[in-house]
């Protein structure tokens, strides 16, 4: 992601001049820096005289609990991140340094972090009947581009900004980093310290809506183009495509849908329309083949990610056979909570039915037999007919993203609202991690 860094980084507590428990001078030139970017990280600065393992304690001035750092080791040089400081708090902290078996504190510093820029999204917490201890991720859709963490009291604990508006698609991938389209043909793997851990140059392959690291690879949605030669109307029709990266940026594999549907034939069922088939979602099922959403045809297919066969679709017109209760439309956020039930975000639709849910199922592939295990509505004021996700956390919760409503929602598994967001931004997903490092 390119985000302007100089010259904004700021810096405090120019060469702090530190004495150990011991008496020995073991620390200089301590440094507090942050930047305008993501000044909700604080990074810390030291050398010792020896090489050694240091790590940082911190706490707030008015709480008992103490926080420590991650561990730097065997280094002489350190550069220590502070993650999740609230605003406008004072901290203090000390230095903490082993070697040759001996263990050296420094003396006791503190600093107030800064506020929150005015720049950051506003969040209404209407409903606040559940606490959570993790935090949640979202990403807006502005210029500059924002991402956010924000806790079960809707404050942002950590934020970045970007340059310009950033593309849609980002990801979780565990508790220290993520995975973010910064511009359709550029991905980054980012720590949540701010380290760009690898970036992968797409080139004429644009990423769209979604993408995702799995088994040391990255994956991406793409668009494919097929001609209408002969259709004075429509000379173009728009649909997509899988593409899949090493972690040093060579393409290991392609899909494209026009190498497997051929518009034109008699045995396409599908509208003829720019915009084709439209994907808004991928993910990997539990054998490794991949899982594809395709909004345009209220369908979700099963590829094989070796041949790029279509093992299934699913859906209206699909090869499971569906009750009127069991379809869906329009749908977002395909992916797997275990090794049987999937999960969906069932949109709706604004002619047919104007209420958007959590579809959760599992099916039998060899009889194509669908199995309706819980079907959680929002409530109808929260409808959203485009974009949107839902993902299970903490066992049995459920976190939405209404975007069209500017919503970001927590529910049980009968749909009771635990937790309502309002935000004067959207936001295309909304993802939990229960703990960051």
């Amino acid at each position: 992601m390119k985000l302007n860094k100089s010259p904004y980084f700021l810096l405090f507590f120019l060469i702090f001049y530190l004495i150990s428990c011991g008496k020995k001078n073991i620390y200089n030139d301590v440094n507090l820096k942050t930047s305008y970017y993501n000044y909700s990280n604080y990074n810390i600065k030291f050398s010792t005289e020896v090489k050694g393992d240091s790590y940082i304690s911190y706490w707030t001035l008015d709480s008992d609990t103490i926080f420590n750092s991650l561990i730097s080791k065997n280094k002489k040089v350190h550069d220590i991140s502070l993650l999740l400081l609230k605003p406008s708090v004072k901290y203090s902290f000390t230095i903490n340094t082993t070697y040759n078996n001996s263990n050296y504190t420094s003396k006791l510093f503190s600093f107030t972090t800064r506020d929150f820029p005015e720049i950051l999204p506003s969040f209404d917490l209407e409903i606040n009947n559940y606490e959570f201890d993790g935090y949640i991720f979202l990403r807006t859709q502005t210029n500059p581009g924002i991402q956010l963490l924000i806790d079960s009291k809707a404050r942002p604990i950590w934020y970045s900004i970007a340059d310009s508006t950033l593309s849609r698609p980002f990801n979780t991938i565990n508790s220290s980093s993520y995975i973010s389209l910064s511009k359709e043909n550029l991905i980054h793997e980012i720590s949540f310290t701010g380290d760009t851990i690898l970036s992968i140059d797409t080139k004429e392959n644009i990423l769209h809506h979604d993408i995702l690291k799995y088994e040391n690879k990255y994956i991406g949605l793409t668009y494919k183009y097929f001609e209408l030669k002969n259709d004075t109307k429509i000379s173009s029709l728009k649909g997509d495509g899988i593409v899949i990266y090493d972690s040093i940026g060579n393409l290991l594999w392609e899909w494209n849908i026009f190498d497997f549907i051929n518009p034109k034939h008699s045995s396409n069922e599908y509208l003829i329309q720019e915009d084709w088939s439209h994907a808004n979602a991928i993910s990997v099922d539990n054998d490794g083949n991949f899982l594809l959403s395709f909004r345009s045809f209220n369908q979700v297919w099963k590829v094989n990610s070796t041949n790029g066969n279509i093992i299934w679709k699913l859906g209206i017109n699909g090869d499971f056979k569906l009750s009127n209760e069991d379809i869906f439309y329009q749908q977002h956020a395909i992916h797997k909570i275990d090794e049987e039930k999937y999960m969906l975000f069932d949109n709706g639709d604004s002619k047919i039915r104007k209420s958007s849910r959590a579809l959760i199922f599992s099916l039998d592939e060899s009889k194509k037999e669908f199995n309706l295990i819980n079907s959680v509505f929002l409530p109808d004021d929260l409808f959203s007919f485009k974009q949107g996700s839902v993902y299970l956390f903490n066992n049995d919760k459920l976190l939405f993203a209404s975007t069209v409503n500017s919503r970001v929602v927590v529910t049980n598994m009968k749909g009771k609202v635990l937790w309502n967001l309002k935000s004067d931004n959207s936001f295309y997903r909304a993802y939990y991690l229960d703990k960051l490092l």
